[in-house]
């Protein structure tokens, strides 16, 4: 995960980047509402009622510069995931804000690249592999658009 991380953190114009694993297995609906799941990507939860059998979110969590740069980033990633989906990786890029209360307007928006991952064997080596490829794909993108 420390490569994806690194490929992330790399471009020009992101600030501050995290790479963490949810399990989904074992979310249901009903607890969309709870705080801790404020950030999960409910709209793609609520179609399958929580998690599927055996999967796994990637979350890349990452913020931007208020720049020309930040601009440019977000926009290179969103060409990324949007490729990765088209080639059938279940991927996708959204936005996350706090609720506009107490003066946090426009200071609290951040991204994250979802990552949905599903395995039977639950072979956590299987699942690094995966995120290695990630890391690999940016890399290769990064150098062929951004170099």
């Amino acid at each position: 995960m420390k490569k994806l991380h690194l490929a992330v953190q790399s471009i020009e114009g992101i600030t501050t980047v995290g790479v963490n694993r949810h399990m989904l297995f074992d979310l249901k609906s009903d607890d969309f509402s709870l705080p801790v799941y404020a950030d999960f990507p409910l709209g793609c939860l609520q179609r399958t009622q929580g998690g599927l059998d055996n999967e796994v979110l990637i979350s890349i969590d990452f913020a931007i510069n208020s720049d020309k740069n930040g601009l440019k980033a977000l926009e290179f990633l969103s060409w990324w995931v949007r490729d990765l989906a088209r080639g059938g990786l279940s991927v996708q890029l959204r936005a996350l804000a706090l609720p506009p209360i107490a003066g946090q307007l426009g200071k609290t928006l951040t991204f994250t690249i979802d990552y949905f991952y599903r395995d039977p064997a639950q072979d956590m080596q299987q699942l690094l592999d995966k995120v290695l490829e990630l890391a690999e794909s940016l890399n290769a993108a990064k150098q062929m658009y951004l170099e």
